[in-house]
């Protein structure tokens, strides 16, 4: 048996990932071609944008993606964005919620709730010129959690004895400081709520920060939601906002989430992630250093859980 060294079986995850993105590419403007419609090609459209799951960033990078091909499409005037997400980290909702700002400042663009706008998920529509709800609806759970190691703050001078750092607040974790920087992130998913949906929101702003979830009619009674009615009544409000489009005269174009090319690739290692086109592989020893991120912020509605976000649990 011939055995590769470690350079060796380096390059071949280079290879597996660059692989994967050139079949990616390739592939996605046809995705993106069979999606448009058969009829009436001049006519204008509302492009239907899908998110189904949590503000992961797998699913967010797919949903920028999808948001970015409408926005550069000459022939969409508008966009729906058909949502069912309880949130998910942080940093990935604050992606959702700029991809749909964005998106927001050059088209109009309706959010329609199909199932759960919570946390995360509702950070990212808030930016909806509109948002249609079902009476079935749940939105709403602004606010954050946090997910760290106890073991971690507890051990922390034991810790800061361990290494030698450049700094005195070099990695510090402290009770105190997690709570500040709870703090914070809270306050800019409540400013970022209360700028665009402040004038219709009945709601003070101390209670909006409650966390608390509603249901789509109670929704719209305290300006959570503008409207209930289904996918269609999303897509007829947003193309009557499009200055491009006239009276029914328009085509409907749906991008669901497109799910890159299943290759079976032979790997000598352990993937330890896959996230969209990129796959990271594990290319260090056994005795090699393993780090692992010490504290986790959730715009979730639920309670995190160690191998992702549970999508079910109530706060």
């Amino acid at each position: 048996m011939v055995e590769r060294s470690d350079s060796t079986t380096a390059a071949l995850y280079v290879i597996v990932v660059v692989v994967a993105v050139l079949i990616s590419t390739v592939l996605a403007p046809v995705v993106w071609e069979a999606a448009q419609p058969s009829a009436s090609d001049d006519d204008p459209s509302v492009a239907v944008v899908t998110l189904r799951g949590g503000t992961d960033p797998g699913n967010v990078n797919q949903l920028t993606e999808d948001l970015r091909a409408a926005r550069t499409n000459e022939s969409v005037e508008a966009v729906v964005l058909r949502i069912d997400s309880p949130g998910g980290a942080v940093a990935s909702s604050e992606e959702f919620y700029l991809a749909m700002n964005r998106t927001a400042q050059e088209m109009p663009v309706v959010a329609y709730v199909e199932g759960t706008a919570a946390s995360g998920g509702y950070y990212g529509i808030s930016a909806a010129d509109e948002i249609v709800v079902k009476p079935s609806s749940i939105v709403g759970s602004i606010g954050v959690i946090v997910q760290a190691p106890l073991s971690l703050v507890e051990q922390e001078q034991r810790t800061r004895s361990t290494f030698l750092r450049t700094g005195p607040d070099k990695a510090m974790i402290s009770k105190d400081s997690i709570r500040t920087e709870m703090e914070t992130l809270q306050n800019s998913f409540l400013n970022t709520i209360m700028h665009h949906r402040g004038d219709e929101l009945t709601l003070h702003r101390d209670e909006v920060a409650r966390g608390d979830t509603y249901l789509g009619p109670v929704a719209v009674g305290n300006g959570f939601a503008d409207t209930t009615g289904d996918l269609d009544a999303a897509i007829e409000s947003a193309a009557g906002m499009a200055e491009g489009i006239d009276g029914e005269e328009y085509d409907v174009t749906y991008l669901e989430p497109v799910t890159p090319a299943q290759q079976t690739l032979a790997l000598a290692g352990d993937v330890e992630q896959v996230d969209g086109d990129v796959v990271y592989v594990d290319a260090a020893g056994d005795d090699g250093t393993q780090f692992e991120e010490p504290v986790k912020y959730y715009a979730v509605w639920g309670i995190p859980v160690e191998e992702g976000v549970s999508a079910n649990a109530s706060r």
